[in-house]
């Protein structure tokens, strides 16, 4: 194992000893900033959170006798996006950096997963009750009592129901058809889950396979019998030559999906990758 290896083996067993807690307890900004920590081995996650803090701190003086959730959603609205020039990143949608949370505060700018991220730290600082929404193709904020969609891309623009398909339509297509239940809250879980899919696609994009590898074994860090990601892991290690353990985890695969429609041609797979490492030895 390289030492490369071993950091991103670290930073995935802390990310899956922080997703293991109580869902009140888990910091968004935490996993986020551990995701980030693979990328950038010297982060100091400590100075990044210190900073949302300063920015709800601020927020707070201006809300604090505000009863109206309106009117906190202006407020904050306007210091992150008008103050502080916070801003979704159209120009260059597919830059790895719009994925890791301390380019997105340094930088001012990211994907909508990112900057909902963002929002719902500082909101979450303010003890201002805001969920994510997964939305297929974007996603989005909520209050969950009062029902008001928020687009943290769109510089904290209030949505719809009807624009949420719009947009939706925008970037899928018609290829998913729309849903009202893609609008409710999801987990923390489900947030940081689609934090890593987001960002191991990007990786794959460019075709730095290594990095799309280590992103799959965060999430199988999350979601160790995930069918789909042993699957695409098996690819990653194929396409780097690391064969031994694309065999292994090919086994895995098919032990877990043993009716699967692909597993005559696995089987071979599996079989071609050990002839290939026996010819290599």
């Amino acid at each position: 194992m390289t030492g490369s290896d071993s950091w991103h083996n670290e930073i995935a067993q802390r990310l899956q000893l922080l997703m293991q807690q109580p869902e009140e307890r888990i910091s968004l900004a935490e996993a986020a900033l551990l995701i980030a920590a693979s990328e950038y081995p010297a982060l100091e996650s400590s100075s990044y959170i210190r900073r949302l803090d300063g920015m709800a701190a601020v927020i707070s003086t201006r809300v604090s006798s505000l009863t109206d959730p309106y009117q906190t959603i202006t407020a904050i609205n306007r210091y992150l996006f008008q103050e502080e020039g916070f801003t979704g990143n159209s120009d260059d949608y597919s830059d790895p950096r719009n994925s890791f949370l301390n380019e997105v505060l340094d930088r001012k700018t990211g994907i909508p997963i990112m900057l909902s991220t963002v929002y719902l730290e500082v909101a979450g600082r303010l003890k201002f009750p805001l969920v994510g929404v997964g939305m297929p193709g974007h996603f989005l904020v909520k209050h969950p009592y009062f029902d008001i969609l928020i687009d943290p891309f769109s510089m904290g623009n209030i949505l719809t129901e009807a624009d949420c398909e719009r947009r939706m339509r925008q970037v899928l297509g018609d290829s998913v058809p729309f849903h009202p239940s893609y609008l409710e809250g999801v987990s923390k879980l489900h947030t940081v889950t689609r934090m890593l899919n987001n960002l191991r696609n990007v990786y794959v994009e460019l075709r730095q396979f290594p990095k799309a590898h280590q992103i799959t074994d965060m999430v199988l860090a999350l979601h160790p019998d995930s069918i789909p990601d042993l699957r695409q892991k098996s690819a990653f290690l194929i396409e780097m030559r690391r064969f031994g353990e694309a065999a292994a985890t090919l086994d895995r695969y098919l032990e877990l999906a043993p009716e699967a429609e692909d597993t005559d041609d696995l089987k071979k797979t599996v079989l071609n990758l050990r002839k290939t490492l026996a010819q290599m030895n």
